[in-house]
């Protein structure tokens, strides 16, 4: 007769045994197959594994730092969670509730805007065929950060909510859904510096929605066009100086030299008159050192929510009488706005860098590009 001591370790021995071979096929299912080519972007990697694609999102916030999420999108309806990943995500998608309207801007270049259920403020967005599901009550404005209505957002029954985080405290509102089982997913796509990074993310998308050979398409089609403009102009080319902004609440802020507008300025051949400022963070001015780089700019862009040149003497008295306002060429950002303030520069113009890449030529070398303005307008 076998005693008990002995059955128990022959029980504790199996129990090792199967847990041993239960992870080494967990190892074995999510060993990566095949790494995805991603270009431009540094705030997202893909893999193909047996179950389907892994995400991995890093640093999905301002001032993020060694900050990681998986996430595995997957056609298989039921695989357990082991802690592998932060969520598991059935795709396609057939539900989406879209936190920035950057994301908006993805999924309707996919054309699949009719999987969108909810926004955070939909005044802002500027999508027609999104508008359109907004007036016929097809999409619901969800709120935002600390106002998420966590109520409505369970009631979309959404498949996935997109964010986007501006400080690690967004990553505790969020808490709240995962809590309620509602699956959420970080886009970093506005922490890039590189605008093509920023439009890459498209392919994040193309894999949430069964895509991904298109968005992939259309990902190398807005490469390549933007990469032969940044080639097209003479390397002699006089640059204009280029100033930017207006202030905010008495401080005017300006862009690092790696941040996405600066960027942009120097692929046009531009000279920002602001590039001595390091990296891609934002640096607070008083109006009156910011006007000191402003007597000697040829070019002044992105002037707020500002029509004409009135709208900025209005808001701003000590120009009225400033050589910039009759000297320089004001252009803004602005021109495709929706009534209640959305403007198409910060939703479709994520997706399309080359655009605004051709407007900033034609501003810049009016003579080397025969293009009509898509996002910017001239003030007058």
């Amino acid at each position: 007769m076998i005693k008990n001591s002995s059955i128990a370790v022959l029980a504790l021995l199996f129990l090792v045994s199967c847990g041993s071979n239960q992870q080494s096929k967990t190892i074995k299912q999510n060993k990566v197959l095949e790494r995805l080519p991603i270009e431009q972007a540094s705030g997202f990697s893909l893999s193909k594994i047996a179950h389907g694609y892994q995400l991995n999102v890093t640093n999905p916030w301002q001032e993020a730092e060694g900050v990681e999420y998986r996430y595995l999108f997957t056609h298989k309806q039921s695989i357990p969670k082991d802690g592998t990943f932060d969520e598991i995500i059935q795709t396609p998608v057939q539900r989406m509730v879209c936190l920035s309207t950057t994301h908006v801007a993805f999924i309707d270049r996919l054309d699949d805007a009719n999987k969108i259920v909810g926004v955070s403020g939909t005044g802002y967005v500027t999508s027609p065929t999104v508008q359109r599901r907004i007036t016929d009550k097809k999409v619901k404005d969800v709120g935002y950060e600390q106002a998420l209505n966590y109520e409505l957002v369970v009631s979309l029954k959404p498949d996935v909510v997109l964010a986007y985080g501006v400080g690690a405290e967004m990553a505790g509102y969020l808490q709240k859904l995962k809590d309620l089982k509602v699956p959420v997913l970080f886009i970093g796509d506005y922490l890039e510096e590189n605008p093509l990074g920023k439009a890459e993310w498209i392919k994040v998308f193309g894999l949430l929605l069964d895509k991904f050979a298109l968005a992939d398409s259309i990902f190398g089609e807005v490469q390549t066009e933007y990469l032969g403009l940044k080639e097209m102009l003479p390397k002699d080319i006089v640059k204009p100086d280029v100033f930017i902004n207006l202030p905010w609440k008495d401080v005017w802020y300006f862009p690092g030299s790696e941040g996405f507008m600066a960027t942009l300025i120097a692929d046009a051949r531009g000279n920002y008159l602001l590039k001595h400022l390091e990296g891609n963070r934002s640096y607070p001015f008083s109006i009156e050192n910011a006007l000191g780089y402003a007597a000697d700019a040829d070019i002044w862009l992105n002037t707020g929510m500002a029509n004409s040149l009135a709208d900025i003497t209005a808001n701003l008295p000590i120009l009225k009488n400033f050589s910039l306002i009759s000297d320089s060429t004001i252009f803004n950002n602005n021109k495709r706005t929706n009534p209640t303030g959305g403007n198409d520069f910060f939703e479709s113009g994520t997706v399309n860098p080359h655009l605004i890449l051709k407007d900033l030529i034609k501003i810049f070398h009016p003579h080397h590009l025969n293009h009509e303005l898509v996002y910017y307008k001239p003030l007058q």
